[in-house]
């Protein structure tokens, strides 16, 4: 092997061996790069400089699990094939359901991302089922997300994240495969679907495989990152000056719960941004089943991917997910909620 082929895939292997160490070691022994500094604190240098205060503080203590979620993402989204999903997520298997859901988070990072991804599986030969399923289960459980949920807030809620996440979407995808509109568009598509011959390409060699991984990686950072610090600086100023006997009242018990589910759908907020949100709500007096409908119906119902999705099965598809994705929100959060709200 080369200098220049053994760089190829030492640098991202390295990173992500790096980022997986330096983010276990954090949370075993507490460890941070700089000293933590309250809102309080932070309120005090003026409007001005608070969200760039916050941002700091926050890329101080998670670039670690970034890093790691960008990398592992890149990797699987490169080196897993495409064909595979395709040629087993038919409505006909239910196994298909399950399969979707548990593969989707680690292939994808938010809904916006999945429209794209969803209307390839549909087009391809997917059944709409199982590509319902593989669309509302990235956005709401994606390895970003989980990790980062795990970090900042609780590895209680986000383990309660994602297994909700999964059962929710499996059951929408079941549900909504069995009505007679959705058997309608899967057979519209069938017919449109043009035979053509597949042609076996030969693979790149692993270390090239590897790099495009790496580049892939940076494709997702520089798409997101951004939306992610204009989040986080937004985040500052509710955390800061929102009053805490709003969040206290209105966020907490079972009308916390249902606000939670509700809101998301208009408050669309990019993948991890949701995190820091939910994050300085709970400073703020929202309780963790509150929270947790947040987490799952926001990102699951956010209206860009709807509308998006709606060019591809229409309407009545889309409000029939969006409204079984709320009440799937609601019963998981009151599932946490009656299991004890443990932060």
């Amino acid at each position: 092997m080369n200098p220049r082929a053994f760089l190829k895939m030492f640098i991202p292997l390295s990173l992500l061996v790096f980022s997986l160490g330096y983010f276990v070691y954090a949370k075993l022994t507490g460890f941070t790069l700089v000293k933590p500094m309250s809102i309080e604190v932070m309120k005090s240098y003026g409007p001005l400089f608070l969200p760039f205060l916050y941002i700091f503080y926050y890329l101080a203590r998670a670039w670690s699990a970034l890093l790691f979620a960008f990398l592992i993402a890149g990797f699987i989204g490169e080196l897993v094939p495409k064909q595979v999903l395709l040629k087993y997520l038919s409505s006909a298997r239910k196994s298909s359901y399950v399969l979707a859901a548990l593969l989707s988070p680690l292939l994808t990072v938010c809904s916006c991302v999945m429209v794209p991804i969803f209307a390839g599986l549909i087009y391809g030969g997917a059944g709409i089922g199982p590509a319902l399923a593989f669309l509302l289960t990235a956005p709401a459980a994606n390895i970003m997300a989980i990790v980062l949920t795990a970090d900042i807030i609780s590895w209680k809620i986000a383990l309660a994240r994602l297994v909700s996440a999964i059962v929710i979407a499996i059951a929408i995808g079941y549900i909504i495969s069995r009505t007679s509109i959705a058997r309608r568009i899967e057979e519209a598509y069938r017919k449109r679907r043009m035979v053509t011959t597949r042609v076996e390409e030969e693979k790149p060699p692993i270390y090239e495989r590897i790099w495009s991984s790496f580049k892939l990686s940076g494709f997702l950072a520089k798409t997101i990152l951004p939306y992610v610090i204009l989040g986080v600086g937004i985040v500052s100023y509710i955390q800061a000056y929102l009053p805490p006997q709003m969040v206290s009242t209105y966020l907490r018990g079972v009308t916390g719960i249902l606000l939670g589910a509700i809101i998301g759908v208009p408050m669309y907020t990019p993948t991890l941004v949701e995190v820091i949100l939910v994050d300085a709500l709970k400073h703020l007096g929202m309780s963790p089943s509150a929270a947790l409908a947040f987490l799952i119906g926001g990102p699951m119902t956010s209206i860009p991917s709807m509308m998006g999705v709606s060019r591809i099965v229409g309407w009545r598809i889309v409000l029939m997910y969006a409204i079984l994705a709320v009440l799937g929100a609601i019963a998981a959060g009151i599932t946490y909620h009656v299991l004890g709200d443990v932060w």
